[in-house]
């Protein structure tokens, strides 16, 4: 048995190919890259960047404007539609993220979650509770037609640090923080989101 699981794909439906090329899996984007491994190859280099642009200048999270912001400076170089919530339904290992018709609500009650977060988390465990709540029902949401992880670990990073407190979630590596965070996103694991965040949370010292 595999230590690490490999993940089921995303599945779309998306009959008009709102976001893909005809007959591809291939995303529509700016530089008309038609290749999968190379338009993932571009977009892994590009939203690098940005990542450490927000990390020098962070956009700070007070409702999902500020999480669509995020969105649009990672991947506005790539997509049109970045920042923009998407258009179709996904679905992954056999279960359906929130549907599209539902945003308005969704939205409502991330802005209510997140508002308050920043009201009422005081100590170290309230800020771990609501962050892991807060990264549970982000994912569930699932706003964005690509980008989701990137941009819900920054928005995490940024609340961290809107409380004096640091907590980067790098998945770059197969190892036991892309596992935890893999299987609390994926399962809806809130307690495992807790453990993986407390474990990563370190005060910033001024």
């Amino acid at each position: 048995m595999d230590k690490f699981p490999v993940y089921d794909t995303y599945y779309y439906v998306d009959p008009d190919n709102e976001y893909t090329y005809p007959d591809s899996s291939v995303l529509k984007n700016k530089l008309n890259i038609e290749n999968f491994d190379e338009l993932m190859e571009k977009e892994y280099q590009l939203v690098k960047i940005k990542a450490l642009d927000l990390f020098l200048s962070p956009i700070m999270v007070h409702s999902m404007k500020d999480v669509c912001k995020i969105h649009h400076e990672l991947f506005s170089e790539l997509y049109a539609w970045a920042g923009n919530y998407r258009k179709v339904n996904i679905s992954k290992q056999g279960k359906a993220f929130m549907a599209m018709q539902s945003f308005s609500t969704g939205e409502q009650y991330m802005n209510s979650l997140i508002e308050e977060y920043h009201n009422n988390a005081q100590t170290k465990e309230q800020i771990v509770s609501q962050l892991a709540n807060i990264l549970d029902n982000l994912n569930y949401m699932h706003p964005f037609r690509e980008g989701n992880g990137r941009t819900q670990r920054e928005v995490i990073r940024v609340l961290a640090l809107a409380k004096g407190y640091e907590v980067l979630i790098n998945v770059d590596g197969q190892d036991e923080v892309y596992k935890q965070y893999m299987d609390g996103t994926v399962y809806s694991d809130v307690k495992l989101l807790e453990r993986l965040i407390s474990s990563l949370m370190e005060k910033i010292v001024e």
